[in-house]
């Protein structure tokens, strides 16, 4: 199968990164998403997608062994110094079965083009224990957001196609 994610990576660049219309999440976004995490008690959790590593940071920061990988070269460049985060392709995680308690991604699936997504989610699976995901489903997209959002699916779409996700968040728990 070919891995269209290549063909977008140079979407997300420092400015991608930097701007309001890009990764930058409100404060009290990233409590909630570190609240439900931490109310699985797990241990270790990645972070798959995470962009800047803020919910990491925060996970670390009270007492979880987190990680955080992505896709994007310029944060290993840029934005993390940490040992923690790395550059990776979802499609291959470089982590062995069941290496972390929690799973976790959030606005991240709607940027993996469609035919690489079951894939991403059978590795997800591979490498947690539990999977819990928050995908931004059916958004009114300006022309400049569906270059980054390439699937832009109702939920339901999203719910059968994540059949077997232990948690898939609703925009009002997020």
């Amino acid at each position: 199968m070919e891995n269209k994610s290549n063909s977008i990576k140079h979407l997300y660049h420092k400015k991608y990164f930097m701007q309001s219309t890009g990764f930058q999440i409100e404060p009290t976004r990233i409590r909630k998403q570190t609240d439900i995490i931490k109310s699985y008690n797990p241990k270790t959790v990645l972070d798959v997608g995470c962009g800047l590593g803020s919910i990491v940071k925060l996970l670390r920061s009270e007492g979880i062994e987190a990680y955080g990988i992505d896709f994007a070269d310029v944060l290993d460049e840029k934005f993390w110094k940490e040992k923690y985060f790395s550059v990776a392709d979802a499609n291959n995680l470089p982590f062995p079965n069941n290496k972390f308690d929690l799973v976790f991604s959030s606005d991240f699936f709607e940027h993996i083009p469609e035919n690489e997504i079951d894939r991403v989610f059978s590795e997800m699976k591979r490498v947690g224990k539990t999977v819990v995901s928050y995908v931004a489903v059916e958004a009114k997209l300006n022309s400049h957001q569906r270059m980054y959002h390439v699937t832009n699916k109702p939920r339901e779409w999203w719910e059968d196609k994540l059949k077997g996700i232990d948690r898939l968040l609703k925009r009002n728990e997020v």
